[in-house]
């Protein structure tokens, strides 16, 4: 029994001693550098980030008061962002938090005393973000989709532009895109009529155009997904 709790304390204090990436550390660092005042406002700022997204203005405003630049303003508010995140997941202990922080090493008491504040008397609100954020999270199953277009008629003499429709399959449940597949059943289960009520169609349609802006914007954002800054704030929420 001894061992088997010194294996999960030893574990506990691995993920803790990840909360903080060195990345994080040195974006957190730009604040660690302002007065009390100015970290008291970015906590603010986080607040805000989790409620309604990012505030692009008052961090351009911040940053010109700060005579800093917006890139540093907004890594050091997201680096914030995630240090409540993650110790929200972590449900960590004042003791943890504490010992957690004191790898910054230029954190003073005070500081680590406005962080835990803000950490505790927001852990609920961002709890529930969380857990929202999940329950209406939807997974992509399939895509189904045909072009359609009149190549010429008596009242368009010319070419038409071919539309492109596309039918999605969503679920709110992570399954098996193979299952259904698989089953030589054709009746389903009661697990499988259950499935049904988590599922969701959507319908769109576009032109070869906008397609092609499509393909571009998603493409773009494959590449900002393995970008380091996007591999540290999705690394936590795996764990």
């Amino acid at each position: 029994m001894k061992d088997f709790l010194n294996t999960l304390l030893g574990k506990r204090a691995n993920k803790m001693s990840r909360i903080i990436r060195s990345e994080q550390a040195n974006q957190l660092r730009f604040l660690l550098e302002q007065p009390d005042e100015v970290l008291i406002e970015f906590c603010k700022l986080a607040i805000e980030y989790i409620n309604s997204g990012l505030n692009e203005k008052k961090c351009t405003v911040a940053a010109k008061k700060l005579s800093s630049t917006y890139e540093t303003v907004r890594c050091a508010l997201e680096a914030l962002v995630a240090l409540l995140i993650d110790s929200t997941k972590m449900a960590l202990s004042e003791r943890e938090f504490y010992a957690t922080v004191q790898t910054l090493e230029t954190i003073t008491e005070k500081q680590s005393e406005i962080l835990w504040q803000f950490i505790t008397s927001k852990r609920n609100l961002v709890d529930n973000v969380m857990r929202a954020s999940c329950q209406d999270e939807l997974y992509f199953r399939e895509l189904e989709w045909r072009i359609e277009g009149r190549i010429a008629s008596r009242t368009i003499p010319s070419q038409a532009t071919p539309i492109i429709k596309m039918k999605f399959h969503l679920d709110k449940e992570c399954v098996s895109e193979y299952r259904e597949k698989l089953r030589s059943d054709p009746k389903p289960t009661d697990e499988e009529t259950q499935v049904q009520h988590t599922r969701r169609e959507v319908l769109a349609e576009t032109d070869p155009a906008m397609l092609q802006h499509m393909i571009q914007v998603l493409e773009q954002a494959l590449l900002e997904a393995r970008t380091r800054r996007v591999r540290n704030y999705v690394k936590p929420t795996q764990s």
